[in-house]
């Protein structure tokens, strides 16, 4: 299986910054989701752009990350893209999900045995989707999982960055 991470974004709502590279836990977002994703892979494609590529070139010399550079026009249009020239099964998350653990994967991936007939299978987090999807097959049915994992939270504010910080600062004393 592969795994699509989407780092193309410009971080507007953060102020124009490198969002993948921005540190949480005193780690790099997307440092950290190719952590929770390694062991279930045997690639990670990173989609980037013009405007990620130059901060995530380091990633790129990793012998277990290819990157591809998209038209950085918006995340459908990278992410259709890519869904075309990826084989699948195909595990797509956002760069911005940096309280991801190895678990909501492997949570994911057991529930979408059970959804067998379903092509696209994606997680919900308690605020709802977080833009981790298992696609299987082109078209077809569509499941949900949801797991109540308050860790779930994609970083597209300031108000967002401050809560996974809080939750991380939460979780090392917990």
């Amino acid at each position: 299986m592969i795994a699509l991470v989407m780092a193309g974004g410009r971080g507007t709502r953060l102020g124009g910054v490198c969002k993948p590279m921005l540190e949480v836990c005193g780690e790099p977002m997307i440092a950290r989701i190719i952590s929770a994703v390694r062991s279930f892979v045997e690639c990670i494609v990173l989609a980037i752009s013009g405007w990620t590529r130059r901060c995530l070139e380091d990633l790129c010399r990793d012998p277990l990350v290819e990157c591809i550079e998209t038209s950085g026009r918006g995340y459908v249009e990278d992410l259709a893209t890519m869904l075309s020239s990826l084989r699948k099964p195909l595990l797509v998350l956002p760069s911005d999900t940096p309280l991801l653990r190895e678990e909501h994967i492997e949570t994911l991936l057991l529930e979408a045995q059970r959804a067998e007939r379903a092509c696209v299978v994606t997680l919900e987090g308690p605020r709802g989707p977080v833009g981790i999807s298992l696609f299987r097959c082109e078209g077809g049915s569509w499941a949900s999982i949801r797991i109540d994992d308050p860790l779930l939270v994609n970083v597209n504010t300031v108000g967002d960055l401050e809560l996974v910080e809080r939750l991380c600062i939460e979780g090392s004393r917990g």
